[in-house]
């Protein structure tokens, strides 16, 4: 495969019906594919693009996106915004629980205590003093 070749990037609209996905180019709405599971879906229009532009497979990526209700994308949008806050608070809580232990340690508690008022074992008590 040549670094010289084009390399293709389209969208494709994938719409439930039945049991089938039917998927549709975005840029080209004639070409288009049936599939029953989602994840093949990507493959499908590649192989389709890539044949109708006679160009090799590898040189198209396609990015397939489904029509979904809207509750149902509120819904989805919604657990990615949670997922981003829990992740910053978990990062949050790993810091406080760190200087914590340190403070702690500090106060000359020992490991086994300082793994108990914090709810770890003496253990991770340690690390977390280290850390």
């Amino acid at each position: 495969m040549s670094d010289n070749l084009p390399h293709h990037a389209y969208t494709s609209t994938a719409i439930r019906d039945g049991q089938y996905w039917l998927v549709r180019c975005d840029q080209d709405p004639g070409i288009h594919s049936k599939v029953r599971l989602l994840t093949q879906a990507v493959q499908h229009q590649r192989q389709a693009i890539a044949y109708a532009l006679e160009a090799p497979e590898a040189m198209i990526t396609v990015d397939v996106r489904p029509v979904l209700p809207e509750q149902i994308r509120e819904r989805i949008a919604r657990a990615r915004e949670l997922r981003g806050t829990s992740t910053w608070a978990n990062s949050s809580a790993a810091v406080e629980l760190r200087a914590a232990a340190r403070a702690l340690a500090e106060a000359r508690f020992s490991l086994r205590d300082i793994g108990t008022i914090l709810g770890v074992s003496y253990q991770r008590a340690h690390q977390l003093t280290r850390m």
